[in-house]
């Protein structure tokens, strides 16, 4: 077990970490939106499977353009798009053809109707309109993809764009990762149930579960919530082994720092083997990963902390590295530059994620404190609204207002 290690540390562990993908099922592609790959998607044609049009216009022979420009050409026929049957052309000649039309046979350009005016039969090219050039306004057989191609690669996310593709391609059905189930399990006698009425004014409303119940949905995966768990050793012990039982990943929350009713980390320990515990890190410094072994299968479990942000943030940190392994996927964090709006000060040397209010003006990212009048791990509501994670480096220094800063996008979840 490592203790007390770095940032980089504990990803380069959770990243080297091996964990098998869960298992696959075929959807319906219409009920796909969100879900992961378990298996590429090719082309099964060429698109477009003929040569057509992209716009409204008059399909000629480039050869003809000249007389385009001057004794004009015979139009001879009128081409709809769907239409099945396949037009030919014939010199000095041009066809009406709509967006989406099969190009006619002998045509290989497009004049567009705004470029074209009519007299006694023929088209001419319209005074002032630019002289067309061979292969104008035509799209290429496989243009968009061919036959064959990967077009939506294994592991990749299922989004309304991807719906539009499989729509394209008559995909009907997708093979997809199920969606991990993910056991939630939170602790603690001052820890009271939503709706559930208090007992005393020294409590605090069960928050971790559901936010991290809406994080797990979030990242595509099923939470499994369990009855707040009790300051009981034993009680803890048993609630942890049916969890187990139940998951593909267990979170728990609460009891994981140095207090004497802190059993959680207890129980872990006596279940599991833990691989970290305790990462130098503002929030979130007691997070501790752990595995569990049963038969031949391996399954992740996160400790963090108790409080929601510290909770909220070191799952996002940590456990979407391990989250997107049961995809069959690697995650690695993007960082990205922004510039301070007011001065930072430090008061730790510990690595911080510090919350913060986030902008764009002139298409750069700005970040300020405004609206971030402490930085306790308690305070939920700095989660919420337009923010971002400014990255402070450990054992750095204070920084000036106007300084290059990196951020993450936590809201951005795999």
């Amino acid at each position: 077990m490592k203790t007390n290690i770095s940032f980089s540390q504990a990803i380069e562990i959770l990243q080297n970490e091996s964990i098998a993908p869960v298992g696959k099922e075929k959807i319906f592609f219409g009920d796909a939106l969100g879900r992961t790959l378990a298996s590429g998607v090719c082309a099964r044609n060429h698109m477009p499977r003929f040569e057509t049009s992209s716009m409204d216009g008059y399909a000629i022979n480039a050869a003809d353009i000249d007389y385009l420009q001057t004794q004009g050409l015979h139009l001879v026929g009128v081409n709809p798009a769907g239409e099945e049957k396949e037009f030919a052309l014939i010199p000095q000649s041009a066809i009406k053809t709509f967006t989406g039309s099969r190009m006619p046979q002998n045509s290989d350009t497009i004049v567009i109707v705004e470029s074209i005016v009519q007299k006694d039969g023929k088209i001419f090219l319209a005074p002032h309109a630019p002289r067309p050039k061979k292969g104008d306004w035509v799209r290429h057989i496989g243009e968009n993809y061919h036959q064959g191609e990967v077009l939506l690669k294994a592991s990749s996310k299922i989004g309304a764009y991807e719906i539009g593709l499989l729509a394209d391609l008559n995909q009907v059905f997708v093979e997809v990762y199920r969606k991990p189930k993910i056991a939630i399990l939170s602790g603690g006698a001052e820890v009271v149930e939503v709706g559930e009425e208090a007992k005393g004014v020294n409590c605090v409303r069960s928050v971790n579960n559901h936010l991290l119940k809406a994080l797990v949905h979030t990242m595509g995966g099923e939470a499994l919530l369990y009855p707040i768990m009790p300051d009981d050793k034993d009680a803890i012990t048993a609630m942890l082994t049916q969890a187990l039982k139940d998951c593909d990943m267990l979170l728990v929350s609460g009891g994981m720092s140095m207090g004497d009713y802190d059993f959680t980390q207890v129980s872990l320990a006596q279940l599991c083997e833990i691989v970290f515990k305790g990462v130098r890190l503002k929030p979130g410094k007691p997070v501790t990963y752990a595995i569990y072994h049963h038969h031949d299968q391996k399954k992740p479990v996160f400790g963090l902390p108790g409080y929601p942000n510290s909770s909220a943030l070191t799952f996002y940190l940590f456990g979407s590295v391990i989250f997107a392994k049961l995809f069959g996927r690697k995650y690695s964090h993007h960082f990205l530059k922004a510039f301070l709006g007011a001065d930072v000060y430090r008061s730790d040397t510990r690595m911080e994620f510090r919350v913060c209010d986030l902008e764009i003006r002139e298409g750069r990212y700005w970040v300020h404190f405004s609206s971030k009048h402490i930085f306790q791990s308690s305070v939920i509501n700095n989660l919420c609204g337009d923010c971002a994670l400014m990255v402070l480096e450990e054992n750095g220094t204070d920084l000036k207002k106007g300084s290059e800063v990196d951020i993450l996008l936590f809201k951005h979840l795999n």
